[in-house]
């Protein structure tokens, strides 16, 4: 079975976070400070990624009932070697902001 997955976030928006979402700058200019926004924060093109990104939020990649994401079991190692240091960057600001993360596999 082929599956692709995504790492979503859902939280508020701030200047501070722009450039760790998805979208241009500019694509936010009517959004207000404060205003609960939603952004993929990595996205998975294959199965061997897809399983990577499970393996490194700590959940089976078809675990359905741990879509939302407890982000205890982290491990950040994981995630840099297969999606890169400036992604592990964008997910950590906004983790550190307030937002929630959630797991789609698509399979």
């Amino acid at each position: 079975m082929s599956l692709d997955a995504q790492i979503i976030a859902i939280g508020p928006y701030s200047q501070r976070i722009v450039d760790a979402l998805e979208y241009p700058e500019s694509d936010y200019a009517n959004v207000p400070e404060g205003a609960t926004i939603v952004s993929n924060v990595f996205v998975a093109l294959n199965s061997d990624e897809s399983n990577a990104l499970a393996d490194g939020f700590g959940v089976g990649p078809m675990e359905l009932g741990r879509h939302a994401l407890d982000l205890k079991s982290v491990d950040l190692r994981i995630l840099e070697e297969v999606f890169g240091d400036e992604t592990v960057r964008n997910y950590v600001l906004l983790r550190d902001t307030g937002f929630k993360f959630y797991f789609l596999p698509n399979a």
